[in-house]
């Protein structure tokens, strides 16, 4: 887990390889220190990401949750069609934003959204 240079004022967190509950504390972690320094425009970068334990997904919720409070938002990029499905069947592709690019992630923050489900 990488997080890279703020671009505009979002924060990326690039992530690679499985993401298990272990590795999900670290990513909840990273975003709370993000929090921390005002920093509340949050995307996840999953294109290198194999798999994800579907248990540890909640814990982001709670992560989400605060930074739409703080008038920010979490959104997720370069999810594979493998781990769409593992969001999907836990039901929280209803839940996140979920964007093909991390360019299109990034321009996303600009727009309104409402959860219903889509992959942009």
């Amino acid at each position: 887990m990488l997080p890279r240079k703020p671009i505009q004022d979002i924060s990326v967190i690039d992530v690679a390889g499985d993401i298990d509950f272990r590795e999900m504390i670290r990513i909840k972690d990273t975003i709370g220190s993000l929090i921390e320094k005002d920093r509340t425009k949050v995307v996840i970068n999953l294109k290198s990401v194999d798999h994800i334990n579907y248990l540890s997904i909640g814990v982001l919720i709670e992560r989400l949750k605060l930074l739409r409070n703080l008038n920010g938002d979490l959104k997720l990029s370069g999810m594979s069609p493998f781990l769409r499905d593992i969001f999907k069947v836990v039901g929280m592709d209803r839940v996140f934003e979920e964007y093909t690019s991390l360019e299109d992630a990034i321009e996303s923050f600009d727009d309104d959204w409402e959860g219903d489900g889509t992959s942009h």
